[in-house]
């Protein structure tokens, strides 16, 4: 072998001096790289103002899910008929603790009379009564088995009858209508 083949092996040349070189005549042993192919050039595509229909959109990363709006272990829902009172508080038929969880009450006819919550057997959260006619009839706010906070009632008609709140067990209204609708004055308070 001769000294040049022999620094031809040992150190390739680079790809542009092989490129350059004027020899035609190779070693039949020593394979040729095979030339790279000639890159395709496509015609770049006219910028679009509007995003087309068919390309891809980077898919959103995943939001956390909402928590359920029940509380799955806690929450139940009996009918108001299956619960019994037991020594001040609301208990289901046959269960020795306090019931915890929401209740409906029906009238003999199929209509809602009454839904709302207990909590530890006694009324809690709001609680909504309807007239014989489907109307509204009150919702109130109950804590401790007590109403406490805001209040609405109405006639059977469907007319609002007073707005207010309860504090400490009392009524006091900030709004009063009659049966058609109009406003009433508000009783005001005798002075001293």
């Amino acid at each position: 072998m001769s000294p040049e083949l022999a620094e031809n092996q040992e150190a390739p040349a680079p790809e542009s001096a092989r490129a350059t070189a004027a020899e035609p005549e190779s070693a039949p042993d020593t394979p040729q790289p095979a030339a790279p192919p000639a890159p395709v050039s496509e015609p770049a595509p006219a910028p679009s103002p509007e995003p087309k229909a068919t390309e891809t959109k980077p898919v959103p990363e995943p939001v956390a899910a909402a928590p359920p709006i029940r509380q799955s272990l806690r929450e139940r829902f009996v009918e108001e008929h299956r619960l019994e009172l037991k020594e001040q508080r609301w208990h289901v038929l046959g269960e020795p603790e306090p019931y915890t969880g929401h209740t409906k009450r029906w009238t003999v006819e199929g209509w809602k009379q009454a839904e709302g919550a207990y909590l530890n057997g006694l009324q809690h959260g709001r609680w909504k009564t309807w007239w014989d006619n489907g109307n509204l009839r009150t919702v109130i706010e109950f804590s401790n088995g007590k109403p406490n906070g805001p209040a609405t009632h109405w006639y059977a008609n469907g007319e609002r009858k007073t707005e207010g709140a309860f504090v400490n067990g009392q009524f006091t209204a900030t709004a009063k209508w009659d049966e058609a609708g109009e406003p009433l004055p508000l009783d005001t308070a005798p002075e001293p």
